[in-house]
């Protein structure tokens, strides 16, 4: 019954909500099949299941296609390595991270198209090296010390569409022997300083460093955060033990393919329940927590294939976090006024019910800090920045918040004033400061008497202290 393993395989496809990476997407979601070690391939003989190959022929038409992988290979020199190859291929919804020289290689190859990947935190994101005939196309690229390289006569490839974030130096292509724009455009350069004052889209100048003469002014890819390194935030979708964060509205839907007799029927079960039939897109549910969903293909001959296990972590509750400010405090047209005595307190208003939920916070730009305790503005009066963020155990976390506040220690200064001169008859009041006793100055009137002797009046003005 288990004899024809190799032909019955069932491949756990998840579409993820929001997930950013363009193209390859079912019902509007991301497919990720799981983690695969780094891949080599030498030679067209090298184009097999085990070499991460789900399906195609090899032909234009029918390409050979490496779809759905996430390769992290922090000890790896490479993600994918693909070397002398003239069948067709495309290597898809991929995600690479952290290779110590390239995440995708390819070295005299052709044929090649490399659409909607997510390459990061590698020394090279893509390398041609001798290949000709190849395509980038909607990819995602971001925190390499190289974008794309086009080494050692490698021409004819062209790279359109794609998101160049963060990266060291975003590409090289000494020669100029390969192209960086299409007749729908360029790519997007997070580097580029051009402008768009004809509103077309499209950068005024070309990015010079790749010749790439219609750069795209808004990326045509979400960059989708996936690694678990430092603070992760909103948009994140593996957890730090590695599985796939959902909530109740993530639809996981199975797929099988059985180039034999035909798959028959995909068996699951949920954190070891009962076996269900496959019919539709599986949903979690529940408390917050760790799910297994086990799954498996039969096909019309009844043999099975081994049985497969997917970690999921269930997360309903992004994390929300306000800021409370105590006593005392002042609030006017300009903003809201604290002094070094003011507590400052981080509150959440919802939080996974799962693992540990931590608040960060940092000032002016600072290093982020652990939120435990109320904390003070203890530093120089002026505008002081105030972010912060809330992470649950999962990963999942809020968007950065600030918050100006204004801090002021100083007390008050009063100070007295000259009045205008006047030539009436009265009494004047001096204002001065607190440290002096206020001075009366008394105009005396006189009255007439019975004497013909007239009045006499006599003017005094104040005195500034």
């Amino acid at each position: 019954m288990g004899r024809k393993v190799a032909l019955a395989v069932a491949v756990l496809t998840i579409a993820i909500l929001s997930a950013g990476l363009a193209g390859g997407q079912v019902g509007g979601g991301f497919l990720w099949w799981g983690s695969h070690e780094p891949i080599y391939i030498y030679g067209d003989a090298d184009f097999t299941f085990a070499n991460g190959v789900l399906s195609g022929t090899g032909t234009e038409a029918d390409p050979y296609v490496i779809e759905g992988w996430r390769i992290e290979a922090p000890n790896a020199d490479y993600g994918i390595y693909v070397d002398h190859t003239t069948r067709f291929f495309v290597i898809r919804n991929c995600v690479m991270e952290r290779a110590r020289i390239a995440g995708v290689y390819l070295n005299s190859v052709h044929n090649a198209r490399i659409q909607a990947c997510q390459i990061s935190l590698s020394d090279t994101a893509i390398c041609f090296l001798n290949s000709k005939g190849n395509e980038i196309r909607g990819c995602a690229i971001s925190e390499c010390q190289y974008g794309v390289v086009m080494a050692a006569d490698s021409r004819e490839n062209v790279v359109a569409g794609n998101s160049f974030f963060q990266n060291g130096i975003s590409g090289s292509d000494p020669e100029r022997w390969n192209q960086w724009y299409d007749a729908k455009g360029g790519n997007y350069w997070s580097d580029y300083e051009g402008q768009d004052k004809n509103k077309d889209g499209f950068g005024d100048e070309p990015y010079y460093p790749l010749w790439d003469a219609k750069p795209l002014m808004a990326s045509p890819v979400e960059r989708t955060e996936v690694r678990t390194a430092g603070p992760s935030f909103a948009g994140n979708l593996v957890a730090p033990d590695g599985s796939l964060v959902v909530t109740s509205q993530t639809p996981i839907m199975l797929q099988s393919k059985d180039p034999g007799s035909g798959l028959a029927e995909i068996k699951y079960s949920i954190d070891g329940g009962e076996w269900k039939t496959y019919s539709g897109p599986i949903f979690l549910t529940g408390d917050d927590g760790p799910r297994k969903v086990t799954y498996y293909g039969i096909d019309y001959l009844g043999n099975a294939e081994p049985k497969k296990m997917a970690p999921f972590l269930l997360d309903n509750h992004t994390p929300k976090t306000v800021l409370d400010i105590g006593d005392p405090k002042h609030k006017d047209g300009r903003g809201t006024w604290v002094t070094s005595a003011t507590p400052l307190s981080l509150r959440r208003t919802q939080e996974s019910s799962y693992g540990r939920t931590q608040t960060y916070y940092r000032i002016d730009g600072g290093n982020w800090r652990i939120y435990s305790l109320p904390f003070t503005l203890a530093m120089s009066d002026g505008a002081h920045e105030i972010s912060f963020y809330t992470r649950n155990a999962s990963g999942v976390a809020e968007a950065i918040q600030t918050v100006v506040l204004y801090k002021d220690d100083a007390p008050p200064s009063t100070q007295g004033s000259q009045s205008a001169p006047t030539s009436s008859v009265g009494v004047t009041v001096a204002t001065t400061a607190p440290d002096k006793p206020a001075a009366v100055a008394v105009t005396p009137v006189q009255t007439a008497s019975t004497t013909t002797k007239p009045v006499e009046t006599q003017t005094q003005s104040s005195t500034q202290f």
